[in-house]
């Protein structure tokens, strides 16, 4: 029988008791937790959307600024972009590795694109040469006027 004066038997079945609230706080805990472990991954392995068509011309420098074989990092729209100059015309490439997204840069001795996190490479019209790299690097066009030189997006 229930005494209704004893404290170890609750008076009303649908009274929260010290366990049921400490049971609740640890799952709590436990689905943030999980939460705060999946939301990260879940966003990395989303492709990356562009927020809307935007284009335009960016100045990037002065055709002085690049040099024969000479190269250039620069933030266009807010992506970084590589700026190379060959005897034959200026090129812009994505400087966004199509592989893991890492930074790549000019190797002057080889003449190619490379990526420093696998050793992947690109060739002058952005394909991909050796590494793991899946696609080739994005190319931006290239508008030189009055000595200045700009990158479409």
């Amino acid at each position: 029988m229930n005494n209704p004066n004893r404290p170890d038997q609750p008076n009303q079945p649908n009274q929260k008791t010290r366990r049921d609230f400490l049971t609740l706080l640890i799952q709590g805990g436990l689905f943030m937790t999980f939460i705060s472990m999946v939301l990260p991954a879940v966003a990395y392995l989303l492709p990356i959307t562009r927020r809307g068509p935007t284009s335009g011309l960016e100045e990037v420098g002065k055709e002085e600024d690049f040099p024969l074989w000479g190269h250039k990092k620069v933030e266009v729209n807010g992506s970084p972009v590589l700026v190379i100059r060959t005897p034959k015309e200026i090129k812009a490439f994505s400087a966004i590795c199509t592989h893991l997204g890492c930074v790549v840069g000019w190797d002057s001795a080889k003449k190619l694109i490379a990526c420093p996190c696998h050793a992947g490479f690109f060739n002058l019209e952005g394909n991909v040469v050796s590494g793991p790299p899946p696609k080739p690097l994005p190319i931006y066009e290239v508008v030189a006027s009055d000595g200045k030189v700009f990158v479409k997006f």
